[in-house]
This record gives structure tokens, C-alpha cells and sequence, in this order.
């Protein structure tokens, strides 16, 4: 058997490839890190991961798992991105200059994933934007569960807003609830912008 292969998606990120023993569209690729429970007075963790799964992203919180399709990283993705910026600017949630610039660069790449998930189904997010403090962004609705069979219909409600008591991005899925950091939450852009694009190009490619 090669040595595997290792390619690079970014300057920052590397992904590992197998190779002769998988097809070559196969895609190892699994992140995790620790989070914390913003808000409580001892400040337990739990951990997220990130995982390409065949043709769909595995997306773990706490125990609770989430399949999300390329097009569903890429929603998830955009809106988180909308709303950290948005909140940044306002001099809430702040990021450093650096993970702004970031953000920003990522947001050029959105148009990489409409021309990728070719998808007839899709799911999108709900905008809702207001002058009012905790509201100025909002992003809700709901995602088809990826690996269901034919005729099945089981969806994940999300959403995406600030946590108006800790001034923290939040994260809604089903009946959980997760506040994150700036710093968190940035990390969950850059983990499902790499592992839907590099879904999104396994499909293209099969």
C-alpha cells in the first residue's frame, strides 16, 4: 500500500487522503475541539466535531449529531458568517482584525458552493433583520435530514441569532441550544466551509 497522500485546501488546512485502498473521491477527514458552556458559573465543556461522512458532513454537539448535506454547510456557513460580522461591526461579539479579514475572505467563496451543489433540493435559511438591540440578525428554518431514505420526512430545525444575555453568537438545533464565542464560533465557519466544499467536490467528482 502508498504512503497516504496529504493536499492542501488552504495555506492553514490540510486534509488527509487515502489512497490504492479507497476511491480516489474518498475523504478522510475529522476535527473536533473542546467548547464551553457559556453561562454557567463553572464553566463545564463539552465537545464539537466535524467529520465528512461519504457524501454528507457529520456534525457533532454534546453528544447530539447533525447530517448536513454540502448545500446545508454552505446556509449554515453563510449565516453564521453574516452574523458575527454583523455583530463585530457593532462593536458586539467582537473578533480580532485578523479573524474579521477571515470571515470576509470566506464570504468570497460562497458563490464556489452554488456552482458545486447542483442539488435540485435545497434548504435555506430565513433572514430576519431589525434595528432593535439582540435582533439586528436572525436566521431560521428548517434542513431535510441527508441520509434518509426515499419518501421520508425528518427535519432539523435550526437557527442562528446572538444570545442577548451574554452578547454570544447562539446556535439552535431542534431542542438544543448552544451559545458560542467569537473564537468558537469562527471555528465552526472554517470547519463546515472545508468539509462542504470538500463534500460538495466528492459529489462532483462520483
Amino acid at each position: 500500500m502508498r504512503r497516504a497522500d496529504w493536499i492542501s485546501i488552504d495555506a492553514n488546512w490540510w486534509v488527509h487522503m487515502k489512497s490504492e485502498t479507497m476511491a480516489a473521491s474518498k475523504i478522510v477527514y475529522m476535527v473536533e475541539r473542546s467548547m464551553i458552556w457559556h453561562g454557567d458559573s463553572d464553566d463545564a465543556s463539552y465537545v464539537a466535531s466535524v467529520e465528512v461522512v461519504d457524501n454528507y458532513v457529520s456534525f457533532v454537539l454534546d453528544g447530539s449529531e447533525y447530517c448536513f448535506t454540502a448545500q446545508q454547510c454552505a446556509a449554515v456557513t453563510t449565516n453564521l458568517v453574516k452574523l458575527l460580522l454583523r455583530y463585530s461591526g457593532l462593536g458586539i461579539c467582537q473578533g480580532s482584525a485578523v479573524s474579521v479579514l477571515r470571515l470576509e475572505a470566506i464570504g468570497s467563496w460562497f458563490q464556489l458552493f452554488k456552482t458545486q451543489t447542483s442539488s435540485a433540493e435545497r434548504d435555506f435559511l430565513q433572514i430576519y433583520e431589525s434595528g432593535s438591540k439582540g435582533l439586528e440578525f436572525c436566521a431560521s428554518g428548517s434542513f431535510r435530514h441527508p441520509e434518509l431514505q426515499h419518501g421520508e420526512s425528518v427535519y432539523y430545525k435550526l437557527v442562528i441569532c446572538l444570545n442577548d444575555d451574554l452578547n454570544l453568537p447562539c446556535l439552535g438545533i431542534e431542542d438544543r441550544s448552544f451559545t458560542l464565542s467569537f473564537e468558537e464560533a469562527f471555528w465552526l465557519v472554517e470547519q463546515l466551509w472545508i468539509t462542504g466544499l470538500l463534500v460538495a467536490q466528492t459529489g462532483q467528482s462520483t
